[in-house]
């Protein structure tokens, strides 16, 4: 089913990911914006439920974004929420939010306030998620919640001509097929990767751990395939040279499949099967620093 729509307009990655992460949590699809001329076009052509606005976007600032929103007729039902760490300036706007939230914002008074938030009549019903979306060892994201940022991403390729994204699949293996220390050894390493993998990727780009030992890496609105082949030379990079440390615990080197997808893909389950495919065929490469990169051709 069709979720509604939030378009979360704010310039810094950290308070967008915790505004997407409350709002996904909330039931909604999400899409980030970072400058104001982008959210101008994207309000334009989607029309969301909800618009997250900051007012310090670069390029059109939030104040012009609403007044733009409130002489639309078409978008006569879209709510906008002001977020600011400044009271005086929502205070003298000339045309008003629906609702202002003063900065810092907590993620449960965000979820919250968006379980609660009455759209209107045209907008799909939010219906909020009620499981963890973490996985309980590392603190990534579980399946349910990754396979919730793939379809939005792909509602995203579909809705934006040349829109991107590409995900990324390794496995950490035991040396010899088993741990000899036992699991405690393995899902203490798989922490440490972890806690790596957060300290060199975007907040914006989703990490997940769903299959025993692999990691799955979510990353939007990329501009060409080179790009991706580039996070992941970084990525195994500087893993390598971290695993490193662990001697003859864990094999090495592991190998990144990297899936670039667009609009052509059916739904979350078909690009995570082509990962695992992306990454299989990585694992079957002989060259100690290979990788395997999968273009999915584009469906006519």
């Amino acid at each position: 089913m069709d979720k509604p729509f939030a378009l979360i307009a704010e310039d810094d990655r950290d308070t967008a990911a915790l505004f997407r992460h409350a709002i996904d949590m909330a039931g909604f699809r999400t899409e980030i914006v970072f400058n104001g001329q982008v959210a101008v076009d994207r309000i334009s052509k989607s029309q969301p439920d909800i618009v997250i606005l900051d007012l310090n976007l670069p390029r059109v600032s939030g104040r012009k974004i609403l007044e733009m929103i409130r002489k639309d007729g078409q978008l006569s039902h879209t709510k906008v929420i002001v977020v600011t760490a400044h009271a005086n300036i929502a205070d003298s706007l000339l045309e008003q939010p629906d609702l202002v939230l003063l900065k810092p914002v907590s993620i449960d008074q965000l979820t919250g306030l968006m379980s609660r938030f009455k759209l209107s009549i045209k907008s799909q019903k939010a219906i909020p998620i009620k499981s963890e979306p973490v996985d309980s060892s590392t603190g990534l994201y579980n399946q349910p919640f990754f396979k919730n940022r793939l379809e939005s991403a792909l509602k995203q390729a579909q809705e934006i001509d040349g829109y991107l994204f590409a995900v990324f699949l390794f496995t950490v293996e035991p040396e010899n097929g088993n741990d000899q220390d036992g699991p405690q050894h393995l899902e203490s390493t798989l922490r440490d990767i972890a806690a790596s993998l957060r300290g060199m990727l975007r907040p914006t780009d989703t990490l997940a751990r769903f299959d025993p030992n692999s990691f799955y890496i979510l990353i939007e609105n990329i501009p060409d395939g080179n790009v991706s082949v580039t996070i992941a030379n970084r990525i195994q990079t500087r893993l390598n040279r971290e695993i490193m440390n662990l001697g003859d615990k864990v094999k090495m080197p592991f190998r990144i499949g990297i899936l670039l997808c667009d609009y052509g893909y059916n739904d979350a389950d078909q690009i995570i099967a082509d990962a695992k495919y992306a990454q299989a065929l990585a694992m079957a490469q002989g060259d100690e620093y290979s990788k395997y990169y999968y273009q999915f051709s584009v469906k006519k």
